[in-house]
């Protein structure tokens, strides 16, 4: 697995425990199952939109002239 798919599946996760169980949590909402399944598979996609999207390239090589 690629280094960008690992961080993106990374942040997928993380964000998903953030926004659907670590929020709600604090706010003293019930935590809605369907929309916990629903929203995990959409948070992993997006988090490797976000991996792909900010992987780190290379410096471009220079051609001597």
């Amino acid at each position: 697995m690629k280094n960008w798919m690992k961080f993106g599946i990374g942040w997928g996760i993380f964000m998903f425990f953030l926004m659907n169980i670590g929020f709600p949590l604090y706010d003293g909402v019930e935590i809605d199952i369907k929309k916990c399944l629903f929203m995990f598979p959409l948070w992993i996609i997006f988090g490797l939109l976000f991996g792909y999207f900010s992987r780190k390239k290379g410096p471009k090589k220079q051609i001597d002239e």
